[in-house]
C-alpha cells in the first residue's frame, strides 16, 4: 500500500512523526481505520513444484479457479475480500464463526472442483484464522497483529488442508464450535503463537 494514497492516513502519520510519536495522532488513526474483526488467510500449497512441472500459466489457470470459489463463498458469508497476493487470498469476516464456516465450504468446494478436473492437479489450500484489533484502509490494504498472526499460519505453517487459528480467534467462537484435533505453540522469532488445529 501507498500511504500518500490516502490522504487523511499521510496527514495524520506526518502529524504523529512530527510530534515525536504523540498517542493522540495514534490514537486518530485507530479511531478513523480501526476495527475488530477475524482475518483469513488462505495459500495454495505446491506452488513451486507444479509450476516447475507445468508452468507458470497452467498454475495461473489453478489460481483463477481458486478466486472464483473464494469470492462466491465470502459474499455469502458476508465477508470482505481485501485482495490477493500471489496464490494467497486475504479475507475479513465479522467473526471467527464467520470465517471458520466459509473456510469450510471453501475447501468442501474445492474438492468438488478438483474432481470435476481430474487430468488436472487438484488444489489444495491451507488456511490461518485470527482475530482482533487491526486497521483497515477501505477494504484495500490491513494491517496488526491478527493479519501477521493469519499470515505465519496459513502461508507458513498450516499444511495442505489444514485450518490454524490463534487462541483469540478460537476463544471467539461459540462454545459448539470449539472443537480441536490438537494445540500447540509455534515460534516465528521473537512472536510465539498459541495455535488450535481444526478440522
Amino acid at each position: 500500500m501507498r500511504v500518500n494514497d490516502h490522504s487523511l492516513l499521510a496527514e495524520l502519520l506526518q502529524q504523529h512523526h512530527l510530534n515525536h510519536n504523540c498517542p493522540d495522532s495514534a490514537q486518530a488513526v485507530w479511531q478513523n481505520y480501526g476495527t475488530t474483526a477475524a482475518v483469513l488467510i488462505t495459500d495454495m500449497s505446491r506452488f513451486s513444484a507444479i509450476t516447475k512441472e507445468k508452468g507458470i500459466v497452467y498454475y495461473l489457470a489453478l489460481i483463477q479457479r481458486m478466486q472464483g470459489i473464494v469470492e462466491a463463498v465470502t459474499q455469502k458469508f458476508n465477508g470482505t475480500l481485501i485482495k490477493y497476493v500471489a496464490d494467497d487470498a486475504f479475507v475479513l469476516f465479522a467473526d471467527s464463526a464467520s470465517a471458520l464456516n466459509a473456510l469450510r465450504e471453501i475447501r468442501e468446494l474445492l474438492h468438488q472442483d478438483n474432481q470435476q478436473f481430474p487430468h488436472h492437479h487438484n488444489i489444495e489450500i491451507a488456511a490461518g484464522i485470527a482475530f482482533g484489533e487491526l486497521l483497515n484502509f477501505h477494504d484495500r490494504e490491513i494491517f496488526g497483529d491478527p493479519v501477521n498472526e493469519a499470515s505465519k499460519l496459513g502461508e507458513d505453517t498450516a499444511a495442505a488442508w489444514e485450518i490454524l487459528l490463534t487462541e483469540s480467534a478460537y476463544l471467539n467462537l461459540p462454545a459448539e464450535m470449539r472443537e480441536y484435533d490438537k494445540v500447540c505453540d509455534h515460534n516465528f522469532g521473537d512472536l510465539s503463537i498459541r495455535t488450535y488445529y481444526l478440522k
